[in-house]
Formats: C-alpha cells, sequence, structure tokens
C-alpha cells in the first residue's frame, strides 16, 4: 500500500536534502549542456561521491523528483524540474548579487552562493531576480533559468575552437575545479573582458584589455568565448591597465573593467574613475605598496590588484588637465 503522506524535500534533514538538490541542479545542468545524464555524469557535475550518488538518487527517486529510465540514464518528474530550477536560480542569482553588490572575492562566490541556495524559498528567488532585473547570466558567464525553466540560448564556445587574431568576448569561466578558477582569477581573467587570441607553443595566447597573457593547456577548458555583439566594440587599440603606467606620466580613463564589481567599482566611480578623467601616477611605495595617483585634482591610492581594474590610454604629457 502506498505511503498516504510521503515524505517531501523540506521535510529532509538539512545535510540530505543539500546532496539530492545539488544532484537535481547537476541532472538540470546535463539538460542544459545535452549531456547524458548517467550517474557518472551527475557525480561529476554535483561533486558527490558514487557511494552517496547511488544512495541518493534512489532517495530522490522514492520523492517522486527523479526517474530511473531503463538505458541507465536519469530523468525529471515535473515537480523534480521545479526543484532543480529553483536551486539553480538561487545559486546563479545569488553569485550574481555578491559580484554586483559586494566586494567579496570571487574565489568565494560559489561556496557561498552553494549555501544560499540550498535556504531559499521560491518567492525569495523570484524576488532576488526581480530586484536584480531578471539577469540572463552570472557573473562567470553560466545561464540563469527563467521561473519556467528556460535557458538564453547559448552564444559561446570554446576558447580552443576560436580563431586567431579575431576579437571576442569570454563568455564564460567555469568555477570548477575551484583550484583552476583560482588561478585564472590571479590571471585576471573573468567573463566579459574583450580580446584577441594568438597561438602559442606553451597555450593560447590572449591579448585582453591592455595586457598579454598565454594560457596553458590545463586551464583552457574552463573558458568559453563568443563574438562581439553589433553594439560592442572591440579592444581598445593602444590601451594599458592603470597600473603599467609609468611614473609622471599622464593618462585618461576609459572605462573600468568588468572585473572590478560591488562596492569596489562603486567607490572607483565615486572617487572621479569615469571615461574621459585625466589621471598621472605620481607617488611610488616602497616595497610595492599602493601607488598615489592624481585623478580630477585629487590623490588616491590604490594596490596593484585595484589599479588593474582600469582601463586607460596614454597622453601627451604638454596636453593640459581636463
Amino acid at each position: 500500500m502506498p505511503e498516504l503522506n510521503p515524505p517531501r524535500l523540506a521535510d529532509l534533514a538539512s545535510a540530505e536534502r543539500t546532496v539530492i538538490e545539488d544532484l537535481l541542479r547537476a541532472l538540470l545542468e546535463c539538460e542544459n549542456r545535452e549531456l547524458e545524464a548517467t550517474e557518472t555524469q551527475l557525480v561529476g557535475l554535483s561533486g558527490v561521491s558514487r557511494e552517496t550518488a547511488t544512495t541518493k538518487l534512489a532517495r530522490a527517486t522514492e520523492l517522486g523528483l527523479l526517474i530511473a529510465e531503463p538505458s541507465g540514464r536519469w530523468g525529471f518528474t515535473e515537480g523534480g524540474r521545479d526543484e532543480a530550477i529553483r536551486v539553480m536560480r538561487a545559486h546563479r542569482l545569488t553569485e550574481t548579487k555578491l559580484a554586483r553588490e559586494t566586494g567579496l572575492a570571487a574565489e568565494r562566490w560559489h561556496e557561498v552562493a552553494h549555501t544560499a541556495e540550498h535556504r531559499m524559498t521560491q518567492s525569495e528567488v523570484d524576488a532576488l531576480a526581480d530586484r536584480l532585473g531578471n539577469p540572463r547570466f552570472d557573473p562567470h558567464g553560466d545561464p540563469i533559468p527563467t521561473r519556467e525553466g528556460r535557458f538564453p540560448a547559448p552564444q559561446d564556445r570554446p576558447l580552443l575552437d576560436w580563431s586567431p587574431g579575431q576579437p571576442g568576448v569570454i563568455a564564460h569561466v567555469e568555477d570548477e575545479p575551484a583550484e583552476l578558477f583560482a588561478r585564472l582569477v590571479a590571471m585576471g581573467v573573468t567573463a566579459g573582458l574583450r580580446f584577441v587570441s594568438m597561438r602559442e607553443d606553451r597555450g593560447v595566447g590572449l591579448f585582453i584589455e591592455g595586457r598579454s597573457l598565454v594560457i596553458p593547456p590545463e586551464l583552457l577548458p574552463l573558458l568559453r568565448v563568443r563574438s562581439l555583439h553589433p553594439e560592442e566594440k572591440g579592444p581598445v587599440a593602444g590601451a594599458i591597465r592603470l597600473s603599467d603606467l609609468e611614473t609622471d606620466e599622464p593618462g585618461e580613463v576609459v572605462t573600468l573593467l568588468p572585473s572590478c564589481t560591488g562596492s569596489e567599482r562603486s567607490r572607483l566611480l565615486d572617487l572621479g574613475f569615469v571615461p574621459g578623467s585625466r589621471i598621472e601616477r605620481v607617488l611610488e611605495s616602497p616595497l610595492h605598496g599602493p601607488v598615489a595617483y592624481r585623478v580630477r585634482g585629487t590623490m588616491i591610492a590604490l594596490r596593484r590588484p585595484q589599479a588593474d581594474h582600469v582601463l586607460v590610454s596614454r597622453l601627451d604629457s604638454t596636453r593640459k588637465p581636463l
């Protein structure tokens, strides 16, 4: 005889619910990427151990969330897909909020969002989406499903498939494995940056927003890129990062890069780091400490990672201040 009151996902202990929701999100990722939703694939995407995955997939079936197909693949029930959409939206919207509104390091967005996704109700997820303007992509370039579970049409492809010499935009930076993602962050590689690619013996070379980088082979699978939209301009010729400006050399602010987010972006804009502002590097600190810059008549001290977010063009030193 079937249970009169079968258990619900919300009734489970926190630890069990978290694992099942991780597996649901992994299955939704399989659908979006058109991957075969086998147990092996779900283990890889969720980070859950094989033994735990086997147990919790069976538990999710008992809860009426998943269907074990004869082919060995896994599928959703209608209720299971709804739960997966809620969890994925909660995660990617939380990362978007962290990027826009806080100074939290990018390497920690995933960790904080993973905790939040298992605590947010459907109404809380929808409210956050509305407050953020219903974004289509998160800071890594991952698509955020709509309330109905529809994904934006993919626009990107692997960096390895990109033609050398063609300008483009970094559309997606995969945040797992975490240690590889941290290396890309340390290199200053984030979604939204413009680039021109070049083949290198040691990987793929990118001229990316005023700086040349070589992406080693082990990091290439984490990057997906797209073409420039019609309204987008390509990389600015001759532009450099503010940190590369020479002492007493004048420059003009071109833009703040997409890697500058949250409170740090707001602070720099408030201080006058807006397109067209004249800026000079005027004072060095010992031991590679903060550097003083003069912008709009005010002295501002910035650490090198902060100055790396500012794209500038060099000016003739005889040009009058703005």
